[in-house]
C-alpha cells in the first residue's frame, strides 16, 4: 500500500515578503543575534607611557541593548602590538562603562606579552585577540574600549603597529559587539 501526502505549494519569496523581510526581535529565539556594532582603529598608537599606566589606544564601540537580560559578545580581532626594546612587556585590558557618565571598569586583563628573549633580541610583534561574553543588565548605552598597559621595561610600545602602510600593508583592528537574545 502506498501512501501519498501532498501539501499545497507556496512561493518562499511571497512568505518572506509577508514578514516584511524581517523577523521582529520579539519573535527571535534565544541565542539569536539582535544587533551588531563595530568600532575600527586604522591608526597606530605609539606609546612612551611608563610602567602600569593605562593607555587608551583609540579602539572603542558602544551599543544600547534592546533587552535587560541580553548578553553582549565582545570580540577583538588580531591587535598588532610591538615592543620597541628588550625587557619590555605589555598586556591589554577590556574596559566597560554603562551610560555616558558611567565609570570605566576593567572586565578582562589579558596575558603578558614580552618583547625580549634570552639572547636579548627584541622588537617582537604579537597579534592577540579576545572573546568575552558580557551581561550588562541594562538597556542604557554600554561602552567598551581597549586599553594598553606596560608591565616592565622602558621601550615604546606600538599598538596597531604598521597601520601606516609599511611593507605594503594597511592594518586595522576591530572591536565588535553582538547583542544576543537570552
Amino acid at each position: 500500500m502506498t501512501l501519498r501526502i501532498s501539501k499545497p505549494s507556496f512561493n518562499i519569496r511571497e512568505k518572506i515578503n509577508e514578514m516584511d523581510g524581517e523577523v521582529s526581535r520579539e519573535k527571535m529565539p534565544s541565542g539569536s543575534i539582535i544587533q551588531v556594532v563595530q568600532g575600527k582603529l586604522t591608526s597606530q598608537t605609539e606609546s612612551s607611557a611608563g610602567q602600569n599606566v593605562n593607555v587608551d589606544i583609540g579602539l572603542s564601540a558602544s551599543m544600547s541593548p534592546h533587552y535587560k537580560d541580553s548578553k553582549v559578545l565582545v570580540e577583538l580581532d588580531s591587535l598588532p602590538i610591538r615592543m620597541r626594546s628588550g625587557g619590555t612587556s605589555v598586556h591589554f585590558l577590556l574596559q566597560r562603562k554603562i551610560g555616558y557618565n558611567g565609570t570605566w571598569r576593567t572586565h578582562v586583563a589579558t596575558a603578558e606579552y614580552s618583547g625580549s628573549m634570552s639572547d636579548n633580541t627584541y622588537n617582537f610583534e604579537y597579534y592577540p585577540g579576545l572573546n568575552y561574553m558580557d551581561s550588562p543588565g541594562t538597556t542604557d548605552e554600554v561602552y567598551y574600549r581597549i586599553i594598553g598597559n606596560k608591565n616592565s621595561g622602558s621601550g615604546n610600545v606600538a599598538y596597531n603597529h604598521n597601520a601606516s602602510g609599511g611593507r605594503g600593508a594597511y592594518n586595522y583592528v576591530t572591536l565588535t559587539l553582538m547583542e544576543i537574545k537570552s
